[in-house]
């Protein structure tokens, strides 16, 4: 069905197809995201904790840290490093500095799944995006910047 016809059809305007269109198509991305990271026992939330220390310069950030990377709340960070810590691949650590701060690390085993894993997964999600061209992934990060941006400000 055309984009003309579904709106038509649905009487929403643009806006309101255009939203129901890229809600539909993130949660059908994050389901296979989902299932691809479900074979190594991991939720998307916790590779996404995993990456963003996995990634971070001292390999250790605040748990306030994840959560502005990850936009969710701190006590959302704090069951999803809980969870990591049950599965040994994630430890608290106070800042020797500031014994308030509390960093999250990887362990040995967190960073050898991490590193498994960023393979692996890196490669699915290209897979996923090889159906568009490099302007039109361009224009995408440009768009949902802008978005990010409109709602943020």
């Amino acid at each position: 069905m055309q984009r003309a016809e579904l709106r038509t059809k649905t009487k929403d305007s643009l806006e309101t197809t255009t939203w129901r269109n890229f809600a539909e198509t993130y949660r059908t991305i994050y389901s296979h995201i989902n299932s691809d990271l479900r074979k190594y026992g991991l939720t998307p939330p916790q590779y996404s904790v995993m990456r963003s220390i996995g990634v971070s310069e001292s390999r250790c950030l605040t748990m306030g840290d994840i959560g502005k990377q990850m936009v969710v709340t701190f006590a959302n960070i704090t069951t999803i490093v809980d969870n990591l810590e049950k599965l040994s691949y994630a430890r608290r650590v106070r800042d020797s500095l500031d014994r308030r701060c509390i960093k999250v690390e990887l362990t040995p085993a967190g960073l050898r799944m991490f590193e498994k894993i960023r393979n692996s997964h890196g490669k699915e999600i290209e897979k996923l995006m090889k159906v568009l061209n490099q302007e039109e992934l361009e224009n995408l990060i440009q768009y949902t910047n802008k978005l990010k941006r409109r709602v943020t400000s």
